[in-house]
């Protein structure tokens, strides 16, 4: 599935490779993302959508899932995964989670380590930060650990009737683009599985509330390769 993937999403992208690039070439292969294919570094725009709350999402599409998410981004959540293989990230599977018997299974996400930034302006000044910097425990404002993301690559699926045949890539149907819960369908997942239902499982994580900007502050969503273990 994983390979099938990445097949259709390059062919999506085969025309905006140009051969013979310098290595330190930055390329804009979608409007609002930006590649730097030799960096391993992939920088999306996006707006701030919540600034108070639960959290079950830190970025979303359009019109789906702000009322729960820190970020919006436009660009369809397929361009991103296609932006993040011509950076050289490989992609997994999205974490699944059930329920039976009283008990929670889970199998975890896979795929390359992403790492999260956040650039926006602040005071009149640049500022480029962890994304997990505007995120706290739900009960405890315990910091949120750091390098926790992995690039699942979401799924393919049959199309429903009113799409007509084919396949569709599911977070462009959902906007699931980086999730903290797990929803099983996200492009980039929490390395940690979390059900999605506060019956299953209670809400872990919400808003560095007087931290996070103003709604809408325009930002730009850094994903970039592991760096090196210090």
């Amino acid at each position: 599935m994983t390979r099938r993937i990445a097949t259709v999403v390059l062919l999506g992208i085969a025309g905006c490779a140009t051969p013979g690039r310098p290595s330190g070439t930055v390329v804009e292969p979608f409007e609002g993302v930006t590649v730097q294919p030799s960096g391993g570094v992939v920088e999306v725009e996006a707006f701030v959508c919540l600034d108070g709350g639960w959290l079950e999402q830190v970025a979303c599409s359009p019109d789906t899932r702000e009322h729960e998410a820190l970020v919006v981004i436009e660009a369809r959540p397929s361009n991103l995964h296609a932006a993040l293989l011509m950076a050289g990230f490989e992609p997994g599977s999205p974490g699944q989670w059930s329920y039976d018997d009283g008990a929670v299974a889970v199998t975890p996400p896979t795929g390359d380590i992403v790492e999260i930034l956040v650039r926006y302006q602040k005071d009149g000044r640049s500022v480029q930060e962890p994304i997990g910097a505007w995120i706290v425990g739900a009960e405890d404002n315990r910091p949120f650990p750091e390098r926790a993301w992995v690039f699942a690559g979401s799924l393919l699926a049959e199309n429903p009737r009113w799409m007509g045949p084919g396949e569709h890539y599911v977070a462009d149907l959902t906007g699931s683009i980086i999730g903290l819960v797990t929803f099983g369908d996200e492009v980039i997942g929490f390395e940690r599985v979390m059900a999605d239902q506060e019956a299953v499982q209670a809400t872990q994580w919400q808003v560095r509330t007087g931290y996070v900007p103003p709604i809408g502050t325009p930002v730009t969503v850094i994903l970039r390769a592991r760096s090196p273990e210090p």
